[in-house]
């Protein structure tokens, strides 16, 4: 029988097709999401604010029905986004979800994982309600050192942001905006020492807040005065996390959230994993400190519901990469964020590289933190020490009375 060159052809195509492994395709392995809560009311009216914390259902500091309702709709999109790599039903070793110690960020987060794992099939507990309660985790804001940005308890933390809002740096920032400064001190019944040292950010949120509930604001709150105020808050958070020393803040602030973020996706490289997706719940000063670190930030206020997503994937050829993303839009898909060094996306060993020099080992000790254990030694020895010159002190005091008792007897 005579093959032609056709009939041969079809035979190889044949035999690729029956023998030929395809390489693998790339995955999805892992996900890690650090989101802003939604909407809320104020956390404080400033002195002269006619809305008192009477005029808000739930008082202050709390997650509002708009709040709720965006991070149901951001569940809805991660549902989506994620569809295909979670499963369609909750699994608690596939998802972990934490939150700082604080109503709105703890609602935000069930209202989140509302949208994300809505019950399904066997999980309808209530055919009445479309829910299912899911594990939050926590930790006492007294104890939070991952999330509750900036940290209270790093004492090099407040010398550091101390020195740049004195500095020329940020002097210079605010030069152009003084007759701004003296008017909202003015009218909010704030000094201008009390609004540069920080309550100029919680008087532009207040009036943010008022203005989406709408509430009536004053007359001196113009468009002008709005975008102004947005600015300065802006100035900020730039020097509570750059500005300058922002290595250092970097590494006593978002570095530590990353630590663990790269701790966790590297755990995810492990084949025995069963983690698909962490979870944190928290603040803008949380997104901005982190993205800062990565010097990623577009410097803006993150806003409510605002999420940034790091992705890790396994490559054709077997390798990890990194990709980032933002979303801060609920009308735009979240967008690239490029890690500075390094296209999207990263190879895994070359984004660990890159954010080595933000990672701390001994985070106490770069914070000036004294060691509880230490702290009792050194006590305890000061004390020892205190009593030895007492000691040395009465003895001295005793010997002298003694010898001049004898000379008094010796003259008698």
């Amino acid at each position: 029988m005579k093959v032609t060159s056709q009939s041969l052809r079809s035979i190889l195509l044949l035999l690729f097709h029956l023998f030929h492994l395809s390489p693998a395709e790339r995955r999805l392995k892992f996900v890690v999401l650090l989101y802003r809560h939604g909407d809320r009311s104020p956390l404080e009216a400033y002195p002269t604010d006619p809305h008192k914390e009477d005029a808000w259902p739930q008082g202050f500091e709390q997650l509002s029905q708009i709040g709720m309702q965006q991070h149901y709709e951001l569940g809805k999109f991660l549902r989506i986004r994620y569809s295909g790599f979670l499963n369609d039903t909750y699994n608690r070793h596939e998802v972990y979800v934490q939150s700082t110690d604080y109503d709105r960020t703890l609602m935000s987060a069930q209202a989140n994982l509302a949208g994300l794992f809505p019950p399904v099939d066997k999980e309808i507990w209530n055919p009445n309600l479309k829910w299912q309660p899911i594990p939050v985790h926590t930790t006492p804001v007294s104890q939070d050192q991952l999330l509750l940005l900036p940290f209270q308890n790093c004492p090099r933390v407040k010398e550091l942001l101390k020195d740049t809002l004195a500095s020329k740096e940020f002097q210079n920032l605010l030069q152009p905006y003084q007759d701004v400064l003296k008017n909202v001190s003015h009218e909010t019944g704030y000094s201008v020492t009390e609004l540069t040292s920080g309550k100029l950010w919680l008087v532009y949120d207040t009036l943010l807040c008022e203005d989406k509930h709408n509430f009536t604001l004053p007359n001196w709150v113009t468009p002008d005065i709005k975008a102004k105020l947005q600015k300065l808050s802006e100035f900020f958070l730039l020097a509570l996390f750059g500005l300058s020393n922002q290595l250092e803040k970097s590494k006593l602030q978002g570095g530590v959230i990353m630590k663990s973020i790269l701790k966790n996706i590297t755990d995810a490289t492990i084949p025995s994993n069963l983690r698909k997706m962490i979870i944190y719940s928290a603040h803008d000063t949380t997104i901005g400190g982190l993205q800062m670190a990565l010097d990623v930030s577009n410097g803006q206020l993150p806003p409510y519901a605002a999420c940034h997503f790091f992705e890790l994937h396994q490559e054709e050829n077997g390798q990890y990469s990194i990709e980032m993303f933002y979303r801060n839009d609920s009308s735009e898909k979240p967008y690239v964020l490029t890690l500075p060094g390094c296209a999207s996306p990263c190879p895994l060993q070359k984004f660990t590289e890159l954010i080595s020099p933000i990672i701390v080992e001994d985070w106490a000790k770069e914070c000036g933190i004294i060691n509880n254990s230490e702290g009792v030694i050194k006590g305890l020895a000061v004390t020892v020490g205190f009593l030895g010159l007492a000691v040395i002190i009465l003895l001295s005091l005793l010997c002298y009375f003694v010898i001049q008792t004898r000379r008094t007897y010796q003259n008698i």
